[in-house]
């Protein structure tokens, strides 16, 4: 398993070699950023909208806890696990970003057809990232509750996992960040279920896309595409 952390500069120069990657992964880098800035402007004017207040059996029975700092620590950490063991397979980073994108675009198209009112007793989720990127000085968006993102992401990282030690791991963590998202009454237990759903159809609609190859890059038919214009000039 950390054999495959050798080969990670290797592997990112043999696949930067190939005009497809490169073009896909700039492309991919760049409308992810895009999406991400419209999902966090419009989160943030959606949050003045009157949304409908679910009455959730699950969070109705437990009393709400603070788990910001363990769901922090969790989440991220697994998340710069994931993305180390990753690293040694350029295309499926491309590939995750691919799906990352769909997640954050249907995270705001479905934020926007289903305005939901936080659960009673919301205790705020502090998440640093979050307090940067999404929140402003005169807003904390709240709002922001069917799909949950945390587990969206948390789902995604199962689905790319390269070593099943490290998708156990993702597993894990996802089951843990969703008990306590819902504990803290951050999201509604449907937000929680349906976020899964929405990563694994964004990762077949990626792999749809890519059938072509196995991670959706179809490296060596490139790298043999320009060996044979070199060789032919």
């Amino acid at each position: 398993m950390f054999d495959e952390l050798k080969n990670i500069p290797e592997a990112w120069k043999r696949a930067f070699n190939s005009r497809s990657f490169r073009n896909q992964s700039i492309i991919s880098l760049l409308v992810l950023v895009a999406a991400a800035a419209f999902n966090f402007h419009f989160l943030r004017e959606w949050q003045s909208r009157q949304g409908i207040e679910i009455n959730d059996f699950i969070i109705n029975s437990l009393p709400p806890h603070d788990f910001s700092l363990p769901i922090f620590l969790i989440e991220y950490c697994t998340i710069i696990v994931v993305l180390i063991f990753t690293l040694p397979y350029p295309d499926k980073v491309v590939k995750a970003l691919q799906i990352l994108t769909l997640i954050v675009l249907a995270r705001t198209w479905c934020v926007y057809l289903l305005p939901l009112e936080p659960p009673k007793d919301m205790l705020d989720l502090r998440d640093p990232l979050a307090d940067v990127f999404l929140h402003s000085k005169t807003v904390f968006v709240t709002k922001d509750l069917f799909f949950s993102g945390h587990i969206s992401v948390l789902a995604l990282l199962v689905l790319i996992s390269t070593n099943k030690y490290i998708k156990y791991l993702s597993m894990l963590a996802t089951v843990l960040v969703g008990g306590m998202i819902v504990w803290q009454h951050v999201h509604y237990s449907i937000d929680i279920l349906f976020a899964p759903i929405v990563a694994f159809i964004s990762y077949r609609i990626v792999l749809f896309a890519h059938k072509e190859s196995r991670y959706g890059l179809n490296l060596r038919r490139d790298e043999r595409m320009e060996t044979s214009e070199a060789e032919a000039n």
